[in-house]
């Protein structure tokens, strides 16, 4: 039964234009951002192919903060549908496991979370063949980042921010509560990163980073430093 949840779930949003819209929003934004040099997403290195491994994980790890919000409407809608519809207790009265239920409308909703941050590959493969970018700028395609990117800070991002929303709706069964909770981790999150921009808690914010983004930073600028260090030693 639990698949049987989940593959209900999930039919249910192919078929909604809302995710859609979500998508598209998620592959413009990107697309403009690596299109053009009048916009900037997260932290992109300017000597860098604009469709290098390093500006997809970027641009991967970057939106799974921006589709928060998003994704609250997916999870909001599985977790309480049919407590706002009023037919959970004709549900429960079934046969059917109250866990199982639960827990196939979470997995659908977090399925669904992670195909709007698809839209970060759309928007960057696009890109690439448009008449007025730079050709220079621009090395192969290189499928295998798009995929690691995917399951490195897609999937575990709308999984912790589905469990996070789920828990919250299913608990205090009211949509607002769980907007107003996915606020407070954006906004908290914001403001940590004001607090934590001494160079002294940069390894401190990275571990505390539930998205990755400061993690992610931090991983890069070592791996920068150990090159640099290469490189002098004549390796």
């Amino acid at each position: 039964m639990f698949w049987q949840i989940t593959l209900f779930e999930i039919r249910y949003w192919l078929r909604s234009w809302m995710l859609w819209i979500f998508f598209l929003l998620i592959a413009l934004a990107v697309f403009l951002a690596v299109s053009t040099d009048n916009i900037t997403l997260g932290f992109v290195l300017s000597n860098t192919y604009h469709n290098a491994a390093f500006v997809i994980a970027n641009y991967y790890a970057f939106m799974g903060l921006l589709t928060l919000l998003m994704a609250t409407a997916f999870v909001n809608s599985a977790a309480i549908r049919d407590f706002h519809y009023n037919t959970s207790q004709i549900i429960f009265s079934t046969r059917l496991k109250k866990l199982d239920f639960l827990m196939g409308r979470f997995a659908g909703a977090t399925l669904v979370s992670v195909i709007p941050m698809l839209g970060v590959s759309l928007g960057i493969l696009l890109a690439k063949y448009m008449p007025w970018v730079d050709p220079e700028r621009w090395g192969p395609v290189i499928w295998t980042a798009h995929l690691k990117a995917i399951y490195l800070f897609a999937i575990p991002n709308a999984f912790f921010m589905a469990a996070l929303l789920f828990a919250i709706a299913v608990l205090a069964r009211n949509e607002i509560i769980s907007f107003v909770g996915a606020l407070v981790v954006l906004v908290g999150y914001i403001i940590g990163d004001s607090l934590v921009q001494d160079i002294r808690h940069e390894q401190a914010a990275a571990l505390l980073d539930p998205f990755g983004i400061r993690t992610f930073g931090l991983f890069t600028k070592v791996l920068d430093r150990r090159g640099e260090e290469l490189g002098r030693a004549g390796f």
